[in-house]
Parts: structure tokens; C-alpha cells; sequence
């Protein structure tokens, strides 16, 4: 199948896991999200926090990159 935008070839592994897609990766207006795992537990429970808003997941990524510690969404270790 061709992208409706720029009629290049859409790759197979796109169509696999969006089959009704029309357009390539490059022609598309959806914005990638960050997933993240945060534990809400000490060791019972793992939930996936997705986070849409762009300037929010900039932050958390920097969080992320950071190297936080302890358990929860919040913690993070701060550079001195």
C-alpha cells in the first residue's frame, strides 16, 4: 500500500501493527507519546504512565535520564 500524502511504499511493519494507516511514517500528524513505568509499590505493583503533552514529556525524560532513585513518580536524584 502507498501513503495517500507522498504515495511512497508504507512498510510492512506498519501495516502489521496499524492496519487502516494511509499514510508513511514521515507524512503522519500523530505525535509520539512517552510511555514510562512507574512503580506505585515498593515490589507489588508496576502501572505504565503515558504522557501526551510534549513540554511535560521533555521533563519527565530528563527525570528519567537522571537517574532517580527510591520508588514512585516524583523521585528523582538532583545533580549538585
Amino acid at each position: 500500500m502507498n501513503c495517500t500524502k507522498c504515495q511512497t511504499e508504507i512498510p510492512a511493519a506498519r501495516l502489521l501493527i496499524l492496519p487502516t494507516t494511509r499514510t508513511c511514517v514521515q507524512c503522519s500528524t500523530a505525535s509520539k507519546w512517552y510511555a514510562r513505568a512507574v512503580i506505585t509499590g515498593k515490589t507489588t505493583y508496576c502501572e505504565v504512565e503515558v504522557i501526551k503533552d510534549e513540554a511535560a514529556a521533555e521533563e519527565m525524560k530528563r527525570y528519567d535520564a537522571s537517574g532517580r532513585t527510591g520508588w514512585g513518580s516524583s523521585l528523582h536524584r538532583v545533580k549538585r
